[in-house]
C-alpha cells in the first residue's frame, strides 16, 4: 500500500515537472545576474526565438509594444539575414553597474558590428531587459 502511494506521488511530481517545462522555451533559465539576462536575451533575439526573449523582457507596456513591433520587423527580414544573425556571436564591450538593480551592457554582434546598449533591471527578484532603453536611452539624468 505504501509503495502504491509513493508511485502515485512520483507520477504526480513527474507530471507537474512536464507541465511546467512546457511553459518555458527550451534552454530558458532564470538569469543569475544582469550580464546573464542580457546575454540570454540577445542570443534569443539573434536566434529568432522571440518566445524565449520575451521571458527576459521587462513586463512594461512600452517594452511589450516596442518588442512586438521589433518582432514584426524581424519576421519580414530575408531568410539570409536571419541565418546570418543566428550564426553571429555576441561581443560584450562593457558592463556598467549603475547600482545594485540597474546595469547597462554595451554589446555588438559579429554580423553587424553595430554597438548597442541594453539596460537590465532587477524586477521581482530577477533580472529583466528594459528594451525601450535601447531606443530611447531612458536613464534618469543625474
Amino acid at each position: 500500500m505504501q509503495v502504491n502511494s509513493i508511485s502515485r506521488w512520483i507520477s504526480t511530481i513527474m507530471l507537474a515537472t512536464a507541465v511546467f517545462a512546457c511553459n518555458e522555451p527550451e534552454g530558458f533559465k532564470l538569469p543569475e545576474d544582469p550580464l546573464d539576462a542580457g546575454r540570454e536575451f540577445v542570443r534569443a533575439v539573434l536566434d529568432g526565438n522571440f518566445e524565449k526573449a520575451n521571458l527576459y523582457l521587462l513586463e512594461d507596456q512600452e517594452d511589450i509594444e516596442l518588442f512586438g513591433r521589433y518582432q514584426a520587423y524581424m519576421k519580414k527580414q530575408p531568410q539570409k539575414e536571419k541565418l546570418q544573425l543566428k550564426s553571429a556571436s555576441i561581443i560584450i564591450n562593457k558592463v556598467e553597474n549603475q547600482n545594485d538593480s540597474v546595469s547597462i551592457i554595451s554589446f555588438s554582434n559579429s554580423h553587424s558590428m553595430k554597438p548597442m546598449d541594453l539596460k537590465v533591471v532587477k524586477s521581482d527578484k530577477t533580472w529583466k531587459v528594459d528594451f525601450s532603453y535601447t531606443f530611447s536611452g531612458n536613464l534618469p539624468l543625474e
